[in-house]
């Protein structure tokens, strides 16, 4: 998706595929119950509450992200008028949810890696070349989600903050948005504004395991 990932190899790529899965399933899912906690029973309509890949994945959007290094997954569809909180708050949360998600597993990765490298968990290649992919991929997605352009999340979280004739105005737009981030991704200009997020990310990991 990312610069991060242009030396991967076909060994790498192997484990690539199910950590890739993983970490899609658990954001759009999060993006799912967290509707649900706060009201909305969208996503539980629409079978979208399931680790299931298959609900989440899109099958078009999951293999540009191997041939491109941009991709998508089904977004939850949420109804911000079901929410028991108040609507702008309540997409906010839904939205961050995604991003958290990832560097929950990412954080989850990096302590089974310490835990094979410390001699808890036997040490096995496969294992800890699963749980590297798992922790990259994590890192990166919430790092990318997080920035403030329609359609990621972090521009939801935007729009719970400004005012709304500047929320509208930045939502009347987001076709032009999406085109202008698939230019600017495959282009590699994403990737200036993505490295502080990673390494602040890899530097809050490894403050909680590694310290």
């Amino acid at each position: 998706m990312f610069d991060f990932f242009n030396n991967i190899n076909w060994l790498n790529l192997a484990f690539s595929v199910p950590a890739l899965v993983l970490a899609l399933t658990f954001h759009e899912f999060c993006h799912g119950l967290v509707a649900s906690i706060l009201g909305d029973d969208t996503p539980r309509a629409q079978g979208r509450l399931t680790l299931n890949p298959i609900r989440h994945l899109d099958p078009v959007g999951t293999l540009m992200l191997f041939l491109f290094r941009f991709g998508w997954a089904k977004p939850v569809e949420v109804d911000a008028r079901n929410f028991r909180v108040n609507r702008k708050l309540g997409m906010a949360l839904v939205a961050v949810a995604g991003p958290l998600s990832n560097l929950l597993l990412a954080l989850f990765s990096a302590y089974c890696i310490n835990f094979i490298n410390s001699g808890l968990i036997p040490s096995n290649i496969y294992f800890t070349a699963f749980f590297n992919m798992l922790m990259l991929y994590n890192v990166c997605f919430a790092a990318f989600n997080i920035l403030p352009i329609p359609p990621l999340d972090g521009s939801k979280v935007v729009a719970a903050i400004v005012p709304d004739n500047i929320a509208e105005l930045l939502y009347s737009n987001t076709q032009l948005y999406m085109l202008l981030l698939v230019l600017f991704t495959t282009t590699g200009y994403v990737s200036k504004f993505m490295t502080p997020l990673v390494d602040w990310c890899y530097y809050f990991i490894n403050m909680l395991v590694f310290a």
